[in-house]
């Protein structure tokens, strides 16, 4: 694998808390899993939430959407698992630095640099601590950024080449197990959402 940091923050394109926690995840996954990442096909990423960390994620693992490889458990919380799917075997990361992170400052910042009248020292206090909660985030020690645990999950459910059929509304096809049943007629998501509307 022999990512960085550096190929994390180039993959998702600009420098942030989320991405240097990711960035130390998929680090301890990769190397608590070890031999169990010898064949990437039987590798899966499972994310309990949608944050600037899963582009490391992605970039250190190799596991992504696109190969269906990364999912989304949707969890609401921190929580990366790296898993080989022949042996179950796996290792989960829950960032327990959030836990007790104080955010008041960052979100005041963020807040008062994205108004028309931002002063110079705004910006530059938000890029100063950023940087300097990067860097200790970057040399903490694994202990005070995660609860890591080793278990044994049952293999995901991988949706291969799947069967469509077309919404009776849009006539757009859509996954078969995403339709839904509405007033006699099969619809999709969207289709459905506008119909509640």
């Amino acid at each position: 694998m022999g990512k960085n940091f550096k190929d994390a923050v180039d993959f998702h394109r600009h420098l942030c808390l989320d991405i240097a926690i990711g960035y130390r995840a998929a680090q301890i996954l990769v190397r608590e899993m070890g031999d169990e990442l010898k064949n990437m096909k039987e590798v899966v990423a499972l994310v309990g939430n949608t944050t600037c960390a899963l582009d490391a994620i992605q970039e250190i693992t190799g596991c992504t959407f696109g190969k269906k490889n990364l999912i989304l458990t949707d969890l609401g919380k921190p929580v990366y698992i790296l898993q080989n799917t022949k042996t179950g075997n796996s290792v989960r990361a829950y960032c327990r630095y959030w836990d007790t992170f104080d955010h008041t400052e960052f979100r005041a910042l963020r807040k008062a640099v994205k108004k028309p009248d931002a002063t110079s020292e705004e910006k530059e206090k938000l890029e100063k601590l950023t940087k300097g909660t990067i860097e200790e985030i970057l040399a903490a020690p694994e202990v005070d950024l995660f609860r890591v645990t080793r278990l044994v999950l049952p293999a995901p459910k991988i949706a291969g080449k799947y069967p469509a059929s077309p919404c009776d509304q849009c006539r757009e096809h859509v996954d078969e197990v995403l339709l839904n049943e509405a007033d006699g007629k099969t619809l999709c998501k969207e289709c459905l959402e506008a119909k509640a509307a």
